[in-house]
């Protein structure tokens, strides 16, 4: 698995979400990824991203397991994790 963490240099909350993620991902051993689409339109535009930040997990053959947008906290993406991990 590896997670994608989709941004905007100037939406504050992703300003602020940002460290919680990295925890989560350190917390489980999750190589992730920071885009930020106000550089890579092309990017968000591909993976259908319309509002930030958006967060992607995604297997090992690239494909998606599920998606974060807009408004999630870190309950959220803990329990989806929590979840995956116990039937693997």
């Amino acid at each position: 698995m590896k997670a994608l963490y989709l941004k905007s240099d100037n939406c504050p909350v992703c300003k602020d979400f940002l460290p919680k993620f990295i925890l989560i991902c350190d917390e489980y051993n999750i190589p992730h990824e920071i885009v930020d689409v106000s550089n890579s339109q092309k990017e968000s535009g591909q993976m259908l991203v319309f509002s930030v930040p958006t967060i992607i997990f995604l297997n090992k053959e690239n494909q998606e397991l599920i998606r974060f947008s807009s408004y999630f906290g870190g309950y959220e993406i803990r329990n989806f994790l929590d979840r995956y991990y116990s039937t693997d």
